[in-house]
């Protein structure tokens, strides 16, 4: 588990999913710290679930933006992701952040875009 003022990520083992829940705006190291917990406990459980809780979500710094696509998109295929959840408000204030992410994230996962996580689950598990 990671936990910090800025973000939390855990393992929930009874679904075989890392979780991200964003607290607030983050950039640079206080981005890119939890990020990198959360992969480590993706490969550390195995586990093809990646879920991310946007609701507090924010406009990513062109350098985050370039270090996820380059780097954390790439190592999140090779340790065996196969779903990201986005949990995300009806109405989304960072929409235009949502769809820049959504792009990338299509050509490798498969993206459900939920306002639950038992929503994002009903729709993995059918």
């Amino acid at each position: 588990m990671f936990d910090s003022e800025f973000a939390r990520v855990y393992f929930i083992e009874k679904d075989n999913v890392v979780f991200h829940l964003w607290k607030k705006e983050a950039h640079f190291d206080d981005y890119r710290k939890p990020v990198m917990a959360a992969l480590e406990l993706i490969k550390e459980h195995q586990s093809i679930i990646f879920v991310v809780d946007a609701r507090n979500g924010f406009e990513d710094t062109p350098e985050d933006v370039e270090w996820g696509f380059e780097y954390f998109l790439p190592e999140l295929k090779k340790a065996g992701v196969r779903y990201w959840g986005f949990i995300t408000e009806k109405d989304c204030a960072i929409e235009g952040e949502i769809d820049l992410w959504t792009r990338e994230i299509k050509k490798n996962f498969k993206l459900i875009r939920a306002q639950s996580y038992s929503e994002i689950l009903r729709q993995i598990r059918g």
